[in-house]
């Protein structure tokens, strides 16, 4: 039996060592023998920000939103933490992960610092872990992150390991649609935010994150939408706008993307004249709120409708 096939049995025979009862269902399971250190985490819709690439100065991140568990936990006695990091690689890539970032983190590093700064972003102190937490949050020692895409499904798992304790972090989100109906989008409603304000803001069309589909829960907005500029003469910008995360030249790309997508959907299903509408983009450049926390950047997601001056 070879070394990473020893691992690969003995992390996917843990589950039944944990001595707690009401554990959420994970795709990753924790490392044989482990104890939770605090409750688990388990939430049906949040965003979880993630490492797509860590080395040096180099810091790049991107966010998921879905179901998310997050779990604190302490391995046995007499493991030493390069055992733990190589039975998640193995189980990883036996379950179909691509493995994106993968790295031991320096005390002092820049890396060390990104990764503190991650975890303030996700605040993890608000799921429980605030004291025993401290061993992950303020000395991380390796970190790996990575993603799979299983029957339209998206996973993203990530792993922090303390430098001085025995213990370590899993955080896993799979993509899932925020609770149907929750936004209420009419042609009237924007028909009066436009005669007041010359733009109405679409939240009601909505797309996973990072990408420019239209998900089809968006189609009764996408009707009121038409109907507005049915009745309604003149000509419209579509503007897409992001958060600031994720990166500058990225984000100006998935705004214009959006906007695009925007268009073509009322052009192609809903027989909106294509000189009638202009697509664009300004990705973080115009924010409504803050991007220092979650409720201030899904503020600052979204595409507006823009009534063009009159030639």
């Amino acid at each position: 039996m070879s070394f990473r096939t020893y691992f690969a049995i003995a992390f996917f025979a843990i589950g039944l060592a944990l001595p707690v009862a009401a554990q959420e269902p994970v795709v990753v399971q924790p490392f044989a023998g482990s104890e939770l250190a605090r409750p688990q985490y388990a939430v049906d819709f949040d965003v979880l920000g993630y490492f797509t690439a860590l080395d040096g100065d180099v810091a790049e991140t991107a966010e998921i939103e879905g179901q998310l568990r997050s779990g604190l936990y302490s391995w046995p006695e007499g493991k030493a933490p390069i055992e733990i990091e190589r039975s998640f690689e193995t189980a990883l890539d036996a379950a179909g992960f691509d493995i994106l970032v993968d790295t031991g983190l320096p005390e002092f590093s820049d890396e060390q610092s990104a990764i503190k700064a991650l975890q303030d972003t996700n605040r993890i102190g608000q799921r429980g872990f605030s004291i025993a937490g401290q061993q992950v949050t303020v000395f991380p020692g390796h970190y790996i992150s990575a993603k799979r895409t299983e029957a339209g499904q998206t996973t993203v798992f990530t792993l922090t390991i303390s430098s001085n304790r025995r213990i370590y972090m899993t955080e896993e989100i799979t993509t899932a649609g925020m609770e149907e109906g929750t936004v209420d989008v009419s042609a009237k409603a924007l028909t009066a935010e436009i005669e007041e304000a010359g733009k109405a803001i679409l939240y009601g069309v909505q797309f996973d994150t990072g990408s420019a589909v239209i998900r089809p829960s968006s189609a009764a907005s996408l009707e009121a939408i038409a109907e507005v500029l049915t009745q309604r003469n003149g000509r419209f910008y579509v503007v897409g706008h992001t958060d600031d995360t994720g990166g500058f030249d990225l984000n100006m790309t998935l705004s214009a993307n959006r906007a695009a997508a925007i268009v073509s959907a009322l052009v192609q299903d809903y027989g909106i004249g294509t000189g009638r509408l202009q697509a664009g983009g300004v990705g973080p450049l115009a924010p409504l709120a803050s991007n220092e926390n979650e409720a201030g950047r899904q503020l600052n997601r979204r595409v507006e409708l823009v009534e063009m001056l009159a030639e």
